[in-house]
């Protein structure tokens, strides 16, 4: 992990950057610190650099299915070429991507959270998630972070909606779905007393979306992605602890990666070891 790490430290933002980096307090930003964070997780030998194959695998340590592992390995290659050094104009071949490199894949209809360094904005990110989320904003539910997303959305930015899809769903997936609970016979029912006039209470509104939210709420629980839960994304730091509960729970693909990180002196790995709540 030495190169990536020695990189972090030599690369430094500059002045194509300064708008967004008069915006901090005044701190230093290292180049990409936060986005290198997030992809060091798929580099568990260190050399700056993950293949198709660590992301599949990387994955899987996550908990994810084999079919959820390749199609998130699908969407990751994408991210390749723009990863590359500059004055490398070919595409790799083995769609590999550079890990200092991932903060020019930087995409449209996001939270706005990552800068163009790939360094995190606090205060964009505290704004995004203040306004789709209720008091005290300590976690979003499945609803408002499916209008979050969709809100977000730029015209004709077709990649970059899909690309938020994708790693928001992800998330959910790590963080909302252990907790979900939904009862098709109770969505059932309640359609059918809404439809029929015969519920005892009403939506504001009789639209075909108020009849949806009025009913996945009523046939659902749990579900909900806490607040640093999702921020810790941003840097990587959810991937370990997401890998060390998979570890704990007898995950062999976890333990395996785990063990690749340890082998090479992975410094994230013991910086986040904790348990997962």
């Amino acid at each position: 992990m030495s190169n990536a790490n020695d990189a972090r430290k030599n690369n430094r933002g500059n002045g194509d950057d300064q708008e967004y980096n008069n915006e901090t307090t005044g701190a230093e930003t290292i180049v990409g610190e936060a986005m290198i964070g997030h992809g060091e997780f798929f580099d568990p030998d260190g050399d700056g650099i993950f293949s198709p194959l660590d992301t599949f695998q990387g994955f899987r340590a996550l908990g994810f299915s084999t079919f959820l592992s390749l199609f998130s390995t699908l969407v990751i290659c994408t991210m390749s070429y723009p990863s590359l050094p500059a004055g490398h104009w070919l595409p790799d071949p083995l769609f590999r991507i550079h890990v200092l490199g991932l903060h020019k894949a930087k995409h449209g209809s996001d939270s706005g959270s990552f800068r163009r360094d790939g360094s995190v904005d606090d205060g964009r990110f505290d704004d995004f998630w203040n306004s789709h989320t209720d008091p005290p904003h300590e976690e979003i539910t499945p609803i408002q972070l499916y209008d979050a997303v969709a809100e977000r959305r730029l015209a004709y930015d077709f990649y970059g909606s899909f690309a938020a899809i994708f790693e928001w769903l992800a998330t959910w997936i790590l963080f909302g779905y252990p907790s979900f609970h939904f009862s098709i016979q109770i969505a059932l029912q309640r359609t059918q007393e809404l439809l029929s006039g015969k519920a005892e209470s009403f939506p504001d509104t009789l639209t075909w979306r108020s009849i949806f939210v009025d009913t996945f709420n009523a046939a659902s629980s749990g579900g909900n992605v806490k607040k640093e839960d999702a921020k810790s994304l941003y840097d990587g730091t959810a991937f370990y602890v997401a890998m060390n509960r998979e570890a704990k729970n007898g995950n062999k693909w976890a333990q395996s990666w785990k063990a690749k990180h340890s082998k090479h002196g992975n410094r994230e790995l013991q910086k986040y070891e904790r348990p997962m709540y």
